[in-house]
């Protein structure tokens, strides 16, 4: 009889250790329960928080960016018709559109009070076609450029020797004045010159687009054209990479790319320089032609 009532005690005491043990344990799961749930809420809050700053981060961004872009209605203004799409780049140009919207770009360089001051010699169409045929009939070297200290420093001083101070201070006057509609104004330039295959306004030839091929090559592939281009303001410099670029594709096209220019590597360094740019119009015109490129030379 003593013996069951002691195993009846023990067993009690033992349901009302566990039962106790049970509570307890219970009351700390839930406890830590809590805890991770007041501890994901706050992971989450900071979260939202970290996403709102973004949000607002990215909508001052897009502001800036969209502040540092032409107006479309700047463009009737110097173009006479509207600018290129900036998301398309459709080839073949309208030759003729093309041809109107350069006349407009420089009647509306003349009526600008920074070059009108300047009484230019056939205004400022005159000081393009100037600066031009000195440009095409002095190219600057593409090969051998280490081999011979000389011809490296005047490859690294060739627009100044060229040019001359005047004229390359007046260049850079129009490309800082006129920022703002910079890359619609190399579009249609470059679409006058090297697709319509059409001469400058007042000029009666074309500029030879071989001649052209000599300064992409100059730009991409040389010494001194790159460290000119690196003196240069970004955008600058990745626009007149990117035509330099379709240049050299077009020397490869037909057949006139005598130094044998490999264009790959720059097409890769561009397209991941201009994907990391912000503040540029036709950012995704230049990036599908550029995937077209990199597709095209895999």
């Amino acid at each position: 009889m003593n013996r069951t009532v002691a195993t009846v005690a023990i067993v009690f005491a033992l349901i009302i250790i566990g039962l106790g043990a049970y509570f307890m344990v219970n009351r700390w799961h839930q406890n830590q329960m809590a805890f991770g749930r007041q501890q994901a809420q706050q992971e989450c809050l900071e979260v939202i928080q970290k996403m709102e700053a973004d949000l607002k981060e990215m909508r001052a961004q897009l502001e800036t960016e969209r502040q540092m872009r032409p107006g479309d209605e700047d463009f009737p203004t110097v173009f006479g018709t509207p600018a290129p799409d900036r998301d398309s780049d459709s080839l073949p140009v309208d030759c003729v559109k093309v041809e109107a919207q350069m006349n407009a770009f420089f009647n509306y360089l003349d009526s600008q009070a920074y070059l009108s001051n300047r009484d230019l010699d056939g205004g400022s169409a005159g000081f393009f076609r100037e600066s031009a045929g000195l440009l095409m009939a002095n190219p600057p070297a593409n090969i051998a450029e280490m081999k011979d200290m000389f011809r490296l420093v005047k490859n690294v001083t060739h627009f100044y020797r060229v040019l001359g101070k005047d004229r390359l201070m007046l260049a850079k006057d129009i490309l800082a004045t006129e920022d703002r509609v910079l890359e619609p104004a190399m579009a249609v330039l470059y679409a006058q010159i090297a697709e319509c295959g059409q001469p400058l306004p007042g000029d009666t030839q074309p500029l030879s687009i071989e001649r052209l091929y000599d300064y992409a090559g100059y730009f991409l592939n040389t010494l001194g054209g790159r460290s000119y281009l690196l003196r240069r303001e970004s955008k600058v410099r990745m626009l007149v990479s990117y035509y330099a670029i379709l240049i050299i594709d077009r020397a490869n096209d037909e057949k006139f790319n005598q130094y044998g220019i490999n264009v790959r590597p720059y097409i890769d360094y561009l397209f991941y320089d201009i994907s990391n740019q912000k503040g540029l119009t036709y950012r995704e015109r230049y990036l599908t032609r550029l995937t077209a490129l990199r597709d095209k030379y895999m």
